[in-house]
């Protein structure tokens, strides 16, 4: 009988240890690659989970963590650049190890390979460099050999406890009496983590998810400030919330950039130019901010608030 094994690039992040708790209730093996063992030493207590220190970046290293698997999953994803222009530039973080990915698994004879993408990713028209790369590595599926059977996922920002979107409003919101809120009226459709792992899980084995791109969306969609106003309410953070005109939204990016974590950048700036939400006639996840976020940065009763404050505020 042969062994079913799944390895994830990016299996240290938010998707990827929620991803990888549910592979390993699926596969024999689930495989994670990571330049640092450390950040998962959760995951290293599952018994059918195996934790690799790989440099992705490395092909050789690449090609012989792959060996074996049955199906490859890429997460990689940075939404800003780092100094090392060879691993942590968008264009090599993107596009650049998709190719390698695709060529190891080429080498490897493996087949079925998902790719997580973003809405709005566009290798021509992209607002910004996060979003051109991504429809950059998007391309490298298009030009793939018939051999790999792909499917790629575009969500929305993804929230479920551990986020890096409600969580780190809510501590940015505590820590500023007064927020300054840069692009207030981008449009965003926040899609559950839970939601995109079940979407993610029951492309594997479908036939017709082979070639295909998914949209993923929540079923609702809201401005930026909403969804700030949303984490302080939720929260119970009183702070006052000042949506920026763009001049401002801009030089905030500028100075944001210099700041240690950078929160906020230019190219996260012209990212929020595009709406990320989804097209017409797209099939919504179910699952609403209302049934998760308040279990993780609040314990008010929000059920119903949110649409009664925005039916006021079109009166």
């Amino acid at each position: 009988m042969s062994t079913r094994r799944v390895t994830i690039l990016g299996g240290s992040g938010f998707v990827g240890s929620q991803l990888t708790y549910r592979l390993a209730e699926i596969f024999d093996e689930v495989v994670v690659l990571t330049r640092r063992a450390q950040r998962v030493r959760a995951l290293k207590t599952i018994i059918n989970v195996q934790v690799l220190e790989v440099n992705v970046h490395d092909a050789q290293a690449l090609n012989d963590a792959l060996a074996g698997s049955s199906v490859v999953i890429n997460l990689v994803g940075i939404l800003n650049e780092g100094a090392n222009a060879s691993e942590s530039s968008f264009a090599s973080a993107h596009s650049d190890l998709t190719d390698k990915v695709l060529t190891a698994c080429k080498v490897n004879g493996i087949t079925r390979y998902l790719h997580m993408s973003a809405l709005n990713a566009n290798a021509d028209g992209g607002s910004s460099q996060y979003l051109k790369t991504k429809g950059m590595a998007e391309q490298k599926l298009h030009d793939a050999h018939a051999s790999i059977q792909w499917t790629m996922f575009r969500p929305s920002v993804i929230f479920g406890k551990h986020d890096a979107f409600f969580n780190r409003f809510a501590g940015l919101l505590r820590a500023l009496p007064i927020f300054p809120l840069a692009v207030p009226d981008a449009k965003l459709a926040p899609v559950y983590i839970g939601d995109v792992c079940d979407v993610m899980i029951n492309s594997i084995d479908d036939p017709g998810a082979i070639g295909a791109a998914y949209e993923l969306c929540g079923p609702e969609d809201f401005t930026l400030r909403e969804l700030v106003q949303y984490t302080a309410d939720t929260a119970e953070i009183s702070s006052r919330i000042i949506g920026l005109p763009d001049w401002a939204s801009k030089l905030q990016a500028r100075v944001m950039e210099f700041v240690p974590g950078k929160p906020f950048s230019r190219d996260n700036y012209l990212s929020l130019q595009t709406d990320s939400v989804c097209s017409e006639g797209t099939v919504r996840q179910p699952t609403s901010l209302d049934a998760v976020v308040p279990q993780y940065i609040g314990t008010a009763d929000w059920s119903g608030r949110l649409q009664k404050r925005r039916a006021a505020a079109r009166r």
